[in-house]
């Protein structure tokens, strides 16, 4: 005899998950030994899949049968399939049915207890639906508190908790990503959304509302659309049909269609394939149900019949094998007759069979003999598939936390999604406002409002189609040490003169400012210039770079990326000879060439350095016979601007004759200004050189003034002016010293020159920006003015030749071809290698008391404009423009 339990589990094994699941068969067995071929076929089966075994005569009406298969405590296809990894299929809908039907046994008053269904209300009555809305509810909580009602209530839970954890999750990165909400906000949605989902989802599951709907779309006593299902019920208590008519040959009813449909219904919903994680996924087996009949008019031959006629009219499949021990093959029923003229009532019937495409499900085989005892060995669950699924529940929970935080580190280091910036330790870094508007929190609190007004600015000149875009590299996530830091009031200034710049910008093309923060004291200028170099790769409409404002390591490091990529840059208050040099040797003999791509508006440190010893010499000090100077200086090992700017000082004192003493050393991390000026005023020099930053300036002068020194004149770098703005009536009250400062560009220099002032100056002589740091905003000013001329000219002439974006080569060659009249005075960047502007207007300041400390000009060199001719002043006569110019005679 041929293998038969392999042919029943090829029957019973559900083929892979991305394959439909196949019709299964009603396996009709007859012969004397029907009953025991169906048994031995079954039983390797029994205990590994869904099995119930239904004997003849041991129901009296299909309610009962239905019940013994899928009731609430003893449900044969419901019980637990040991080893199977899986909860048992649930039916909802058959118990709801069941429940609906005991109705009519229970007691009521004024009922007779001897004629079932005599007491209900009728159907649809607002009395009969608040009481069965009652009983509803009383059964309801009755199951949850058994057993297996707490086992369901627990599964609905976990397949719940496996739907809604994965989408809260992915919440968290919408929240997170399209919506810009930041911090601990994201995570707080995505678990609301998480707990609201999976209380709602295993809320309606145990209750079965998430099932229930079913019932208004079967063909057997629908419910109505707008019915509770209170009403449905009482709808179906008061349903035609007896409940314990074993073996009387009557015709079906609808309730007994219904008990049935849902049966199969439930079973399909335990085998259908959800879009949510659902266990059937996981099912491997078919179920398998084995009923004995004996009687043709009793209760198991109507069932068989009835699942045959529901699914033929429905054509909802069964996922279950049936081995029906019978004692003939019952006849399939015949096509009803009709006449020539109800030929449409015959199409209109056949089509619905037609469109559910149910085969014949019919097997029959005939039994004389039987396999021997034992001949097959128990079949154990498949677990290959159950565990795939319990393995994709894993991903599905595990990866989507996964992602949300790769995607959120990612964001988090990309400061919040932003495409050429980086999160590095507490500050973003590279350009924020690349892609869209800048992000809040990024950047300093002082800066927000004009940074508003700058990407407001941005989307005009992006609307217009017709636009440059130029980079402002600047320090703008300043964190201040101490009170007297001055860094970022300059860093705003910055800002407020680029906005000024795009603002005033009314032609063709617009002016689009991108932000690149180089992060405190530009400790990631490297990094900031890769990114712009990136951005720059990729957008044409980049131009340049300008800013670059200060003479330290990190702006130096930018310089050089900025220098391979060919990128123009237009430097605005830096000031060391060698910072636009690049290819410097390691030892640091060779300073390396300079880079063709640098400019600055500014003047260069020797520049300054010499008008300071010049005016120290000739002005301060003419009568003094042999003259001694102190130099107080930063040594911060990445300030280049200190360290140069002391140089310079020994080099051009010397040059006038005076004696310089050995300089008095101090770092802005170990402090010791206060030091270093008690030791420098014990020198009993003539004249002070301060060659260090705005911060410690106020601390130096308190020191040198409390240490006894009288009559002391300081000469300070171009660096204090921002504390000269900030403490100018306290430094002019100082009454035991003179205090003298370099200004690179100030708006007080123009009130005493005829020069033709730029639109720009007449506002600030009229009290625009009275609280900015003066050579910042001007002189920023400037470097955004010549980069965008150039660009500009160079757009107009490519446009006029049928062109597009002007290239950065054009850009390169405009700006060493032309000399503007700018705000801080005349920007000429001549024909040297170094791009250092030729006789740049450069002035002493004096803080004036009589003018509530604000400073005053006391010497200035250089043209104001291109038309004017330089200052006829012996201590501006030949003034170097760099270290490399002629040096000038005492």
């Amino acid at each position: 005899m041929a293998d038969l339990r392999s042919v029943v589990e090829g029957l019973i094994r559900r083929p892979a998950f991305w394959r439909a699941d196949p019709p299964l068969p009603t396996v009709y067995v007859t012969g004397p030994e029907a009953l025991t071929a169906a048994l031995t076929l079954a039983k390797p089966f029994v205990g590994c899949v869904p099995y119930a075994h239904v004997k003849e005569g041991a129901h009296k009406s299909i309610q009962t049968l239905v019940e013994e298969l899928a009731g609430e405590q003893q449900g044969e296809l419901g019980n637990p399939v040991s080893g199977s990894l899986l909860p048992p299929p649930r039916f909802p809908l058959a118990q709801f049915v069941l429940w609906a039907r005991k109705q009519r046994y229970l007691p009521s008053p004024g009922g007779d207890p001897k004629d079932p269904g005599s007491w209900l209300p009728a159907p649809r009555t607002h009395e009969g639906y608040r009481m069965f809305k009652k009983r509803l509810k009383e059964w309801r909580r009755s199951n949850r508190d058994t057993d297996r009602g707490r086992r369901t209530s627990a599964d609905f839970l976990a397949r719940a908790v496996t739907t809604w954890v994965p989408v809260g999750t992915l919440a968290v990165w919408w929240f997170n990503g399209p919506a810009d909400l930041v911090g601990l906000l994201p995570w707080a949605l995505g678990l609301l959304v998480a707990a609201l989902g999976t209380a709602g989802q295993a809320f309606f599951s145990i209750r079965g509302t998430l099932f229930t709907g079913w019932f208004r779309k079967q063909p057997y006593i629908p419910r109505d659309r707008f019915d509770p299902l209170a009403k449905y019920a009482l709808l179906l208590a008061n349903a035609e049909g007896a409940d314990d008519d074993a073996d009387i040959e009557r015709d079906d009813t609808d309730i007994e269609r219904l008990l049935v449909h849902a049966l199969m219904r439930d079973l399909r919903e335990a085998y259908k394939k959800w879009i949510i994680p659902w266990p059937s996924w996981g099912r491997g087996q078919y179920a398998l149900l084995v009923i004995e009949v004996v009687n043709p008019a009793g209760v198991n031959a109507r069932f068989l019949r009835l699942v045959e006629e529901t699914t033929r009219k429905t054509g909802l499949l069964p996922p279950m094998v049936v081995l029906a021990a019978v004692p003939s093959v019952p006849p399939v029923p015949p096509t009803e007759s009709k006449g020539l003229g109800e030929l449409a009532e015959a199409v209109g019937r056949w089509r619905p069979v037609a469109r559910s495409r149910v085969p014949d499900l019919r097997i029959h085989v005939h039994a004389t003999d039987v396999p021997a005892a034992g001949e097959y060995q128990p079949v154990l669950p498949r677990r290959k598939r159950a565990l795939g699924y319990w393995t994709a529940i894993g991903l599905l929970l595990v990866f989507p936390f996964a992602l949300v935080f790769w995607v959120q580190r990612d964001s988090t280091a990309h400061c919040g999604g932003l495409e050429w910036a980086e999160r590095i330790g507490p500050e973003c870094v590279g350009v924020v406002n690349a892609t869209g508007d800048t992000p809040d929190g990024l950047l300093a609190d002082d800066a927000k409002e004009l940074v508003k007004k700058i990407d407001a600015n941005n989307a005009y000149a992006i609307g217009s189609g017709r636009y440059v875009s130029v980079v402002v590299f600047g320090e703008f996530s300043i964190t201040k040490t101490e009170a007297n830091d001055t860094r970022l009031s300059s860093a705003v200034s910055e800002l407020e003169a680029v906005e000024e710049q795009q603002r005033t910008a009314s032609t063709t093309p617009r002016l689009r400012v991108l932000i690149a923060n180089a992060g405190d004291n530009f400790r990631h200028g490297r990094r900031a210039a890769q990114l712009i170099t990136a951005l720059a790769g990729q957008d044409q409409h980049v131009m340049g770079v300008i800013g670059l404002p200060r003479s330290v390591e990190g702006v130096s490091q930018a310089i050089e990326e900025l220098h391979l990529a060919k990128i123009p840059m237009v430097s605005s208050t830096a000031t060391a000879d060698r910072l636009g040099y690049v290819g410097d040797s390691a030892d640091g003999k060779d300073p390396g060439q300079p880079s063709p791509y640098y400019f600055q508006v500014g003047p260069t440190n020797f520049r300054e350095a010499t008008l300071g010893a010049r005016f120290a010499r000739r002005m301060l000090l003419p009568h003094v016979d042999k003259p001694v100077a102190a130099i107080v200086r930063d040594e911060s090992t990445t300030d280049q601007y200190t360290k140069n700017l002391a140089d310079d000082f020994v080099t051009a004192l010397k040059d006038q004759g005076i004696t310089v003493k050995e300089p008095k050393d101090y770092t802005v991390d170990s402090g010791g200004v206060q030091e270093a000026a008690v030791g420098a005023c014990g020198l009993k020099p003539d004249v002070f050189l301060y060659a260090g930053r705005a911060a410690e300036f106020l601390a130096f002068l308190t020191s040198l003034e409390g240490s006894g020194c009288k009559d002391a004149k300081v000469i300070a770098g171009d660096d204090v002016v921002r504390a000269m703005t900030d403490h100018g009536g306290e430094i002019g009250h100082m009454k035991r010293m003179e205090v003298y400062y370099l200004a690179l560009a100030h708006r007080s220099v123009w009130k005493q020159s005829p020069a033709r002032q730029t639109a720009f100056v007449s506002s600030l002589l009229v009290g625009a920006h009275a609280k900015s740091s003066e050579d910042s905003l001007i002189l920023t000013f400037d470097a955004a003015n010549v980069l965008y001329q150039a660009a500009s000219t160079a757009y107009r002439a490519g446009a006029q030749e049928g062109g597009g974006l002007p290239s950065r080569g054009d850009i390169l060659y405009r700006l060493t071809r032309r000399v503007w009249s700018g705000s801080s005075g005349k920007i000429d960047f001549g024909t040297a290698d170094l791009h250092t502007p030729v006789d740049k207007a450069l002035s002493i300041m004096k803080v004036d008391v009589d003018q509530a400390g604000h400073p005053k000009p006391v010497v200035r060199c250089g043209s104001l404009d291109v038309g004017e001719a330089p200052p006829k002043n012996a201590v501006c006569a030949a003034l170097p423009d760099t270290v490399d110019s002629q040096p000038s005679t005492k």
